[in-house]
Order: structure tokens, then sequence, then C-alpha cells
């Protein structure tokens, strides 16, 4: 029987908001709200012309890859956007040593700079044995295997940790380095990409277009941007105050923020207290992403820039990237330094609380597993399921989704462009995706098998 209609409102438009919007739209009357004046949450691009060329530099998400995003890949498709690849190309500087590897070697000097140091070919060997296990610890999805507990369990030399791996993945996430040793190894590999082509898909003229034609897609949603909303009430119906002042009525809500917004905007309310405890229960970390053209903040040597440059400089790992690499100009995207002078020319710049992976979330999502749907009330986000990306957040819309509209058009698109071999996507849901999902705690969390529609 197809569920009653109702008034939905929606409080984030990042993508998790967005998915369940288009995923509710012909089922419901579908509220939107988001405090910035554009839809996309994380997602900004900086669009930034140097020598009369333009580049499309992201002060959020810029790539993904098969094996980490499948259901984020199918609605790419679903749009209709423009993607290219760029194959993965690294260098790894040691600031105090004056030392820059570059990976995969793209020159003779390339080659005789990495073998001058049989402690870095040894690095080096030891992150491809790292890389051969991330298909089966991705498949195992264990949250409490800690990343220093897994290179101590396979006898990794003792160096490779401090001295490369550890500052290595602790630049590409923008991490402080004293905390990534006790990063679930898990969180960790899934981001890496991996294969016979390391590499990853960039959407073509930046991220927002995608956000673009996502948006175009939302026909039946009443959408409020720039709309921020001021305290949330429930008496039976939620009711949401926004801060023009205007009163909003709800029979459901979804809240689609990070995990301290959600916390923040649940406080108060008795009937959600459970669920307001249990997301604020996340840790984060802050950090800083700058757009800019200083070339200071990439190896001394030009001929080393790669996509990806990182630094270690003594208890400082930090990473820049580089998205002018096809138009030839220092365009630069960093995660600024704790304490370090923002650089010059500078394009744009993000602060913002990243959520902070320990072995703790596992055991958070899947408090809010039970928790969903009590007196009507979801929250979405990357926090919600499995690890801290643009695919964890598409996925976590699906759960209020099949909740309130089982048959959605939207939904059985979505799952319809998913490659067969990637559907075990959705095991990551802590709920199985069912109907009798919704509208209480009484479901418990059960790990649910691979769903097509």
């Amino acid at each position: 029987m197809k569920p009653a209609r109702m008034r939905i409102g929606i409080i984030g438009a990042g993508v998790s908001g967005m998915t369940a919007a288009w995923l509710l739209q012909h089922d419901h009357e579908v509220t939107l709200i988001e405090k910035a004046p554009r839809l996309g949450g994380h997602v900004e691009t900086v669009p930034v012309v140097v020598e009369g060329r333009t580049v499309h530099a992201e002060l959020g998400p810029r790539f993904f890859f098969d094996t980490a995003y499948p259901y984020f890949l199918a609605l790419l498709r679903l749009l209709a956007v423009s993607l290219r690849w760029s194959d993965a190309r690294v260098s790894f500087t040691e600031v105090a040593r004056g030392q820059t590897i570059v990976l995969p070697p793209r020159s003779p000097r390339h080659v005789a700079s990495l073998l001058r140091s049989p402690r870095l070919v040894r690095h080096v060997l030891s992150l491809r044995r790292l890389i051969d296990e991330q298909s089966e610890i991705s498949g195992r999805r264990d949250f409490s295997l800690t990343f220093r507990r897994h290179l101590e369990a396979g006898r990794y030399p003792a160096s490779f940790g401090p001295e490369f791996v550890y500052p290595f993945l602790a630049a590409c996430w923008g991490a402080p380095l004293d905390r990534l040793p006790e990063f679930p190894v898990y969180s960790l590999l899934k981001g890496m990409t991996s294969g016979k082509r390391p590499g990853f898909y960039e959407v073509e003229g930046g991220m927002s277009r995608y956000v673009r034609a996502f948006g175009d897609e939302l026909t039946g949603v009443d959408i409020r941007l720039g709309v921020g909303v001021r305290c949330v009430d429930h008496d039976g119906a939620f009711l949401v105050e926004d801060d023009r002042g205007e009163r909003h009525r709800f029979d459901r809500l979804i809240v689609a923020t990070s995990a301290r917004e959600a916390a923040d905007l649940l406080r108060g309310v008795p009937t959600v207290a459970d669920m307001q405890a249990t997301v604020a229960s996340f840790r984060h970390f802050e950090t800083e992403i700058v757009i800019h053209g200083d070339p200071s903040f990439m190896p001394a040597d030009r001929r080393d820039w790669s996509h990806t440059n990182v630094f270690l400089d003594g208890e400082a790992a930090w990473m820049s990237d580089w998205p002018g690499r096809r138009e030839g100009v220092s365009v630069i995207r960093t995660w600024l330094p704790t304490g370090r002078t923002p650089p010059r020319p500078l394009y744009g710049r993000r602060r913002f609380h990243h959520l902070m992976m320990s072995p703790e979330n596992a055991v958070l999502q899947r408090r809010i597993a039970t928790l969903q749907g009590t007196s009507g009330l979801w929250v979405t986000g990357m926090y919600a399921v499995d690890v801290d990306n643009h695919e964890s957040a598409l996925l976590s819309a699906l759960v209020p989704a099949q909740a309130l509209a089982p048959a959605s058009q939207n939904l059985a698109r979505l799952l319809g462009a998913v490659p067969h071999d990637a559907a075990h996507g959705l095991d990551v849901l802590p709920v199985p995706l069912s109907p009798l999902a919704r509208e209480g705690p009484d479901v418990l969390p059960i790990p649910s098998p691979p769903f097509r529609a």
C-alpha cells in the first residue's frame, strides 16, 4: 500500500539533503531549507582565471573512483554530467632532508632520486603491500581495527608508520598527525584509489556543475535558500522556525546537516533527546583548505609537481594538490598547516570541522540506526553511515527514502543505474532497506544484504 502523502521538511541541502528531496518529491510535499544561498553543502567550486585560462578549483570534495563511489557515479550518469579521468601521481617531500620522491616515477631523474634512499624504497614497497590489502580490508568493514594495530599485526617495518604512511595519509585527510594512527584502517584504505590503473574521476567544469544539474531535477520540491533555522520543536508534528520568523509544520523531519549542526538543532527537543545525544557524541577536528597561487607550497623543483604533493615538516604533515595541472598554471589547493601564514595570491578559503574517524563511530552509527524514524525524525549525512565521504552522505539518504517512499521512482532509477557488481554498496547501511525500517525505535540494526530494486 502506498504511504499517505505527508509534509516532509529537510534541513540542509548538501548531497544527503538533495538526495532525500529527490527521492521523496514525487510521493510527498517536500520543503528543503538551506541557510547558504546555494545548494551543495560542502561542494564549492572556485573558478580561477590565470594567464587567460580558467581552472575550476574545489574547496570541498573533488575526486572519486569506482570502488568507493558506485552510487555517486550512478547518480552522475543519471544527471548526464561529464567526467574526466586523471591518473594518480604523487610526490612526497621530507622538508628537513630536502628530499622529494615522485610516485610512480616519471623520468630517469625520479628513479634515481628514489633509489638513492633504500629507506624510502622500503617504504614504497610497504605502501604497495598496504594498497594490495585494500580490497580485503574494505570487504570486512571492521571499524575496530586501528591503523597502528594493523601495521603492528602485519609486521610492517617500524619506521613505515611514523616516517612515511602516517604523514602521507594525515596530509591527504588534513587530519592531526598525532591522531592518525588511531583511525580505523578500514576508513583510511577505503578512501585510497587502487587497482591496475590508480586514479580518479573529476567533474568537467567542477563539482558545482553536478550540483546545478541535481538542482534542476528537484522540480517537485519547495526550495528555501538563504534561510537558516532558528529552532525546532515537536508536538506530534515538527515545528521549524526559520530565521525570518516563518514557522513551518511538518509531519516528518529529515536533518541533513553536519553532526554538529544536527546536535545544535535538536537540542532541547525532548522527544528526540536520544538521537540528539548520539549525534552530539561524534568528534571533530578543525582544518582549513585554501586555493592559491603560491609555488612555495609545492615541491621546490617544478618537474616534481604532481597531482598530489605530500609534505612532512617536523611534526606537521600537509598536502597540496594541483588543480591547475592540465592548464599548466599555478593554481594550487592546500590543506593549510596549523600556524602557517595563508599563501598569496589567495583565491578562496574554507575553515570547517572535519569528522574524526574512530572505532566509536560504528557504535554511534548503529545507535542512530535504532533511532531512525523515532517521532518522525531522521538524520542523514556522511557521519550517519560508513566513512565520511560523498558516497556515505548519498547512501544515508536512502534510509528515510525507503521508509517513507519505498516505491519512489527516483530510488528505482538510482538503484537501476548501479552496476550489478557494485550493488554491495548498500551493505554499509546499518539497517535493512525495507519498509519495516520505518516509523519507530523497535527496529534492530542488522547488516543489510545486497539490495536491488
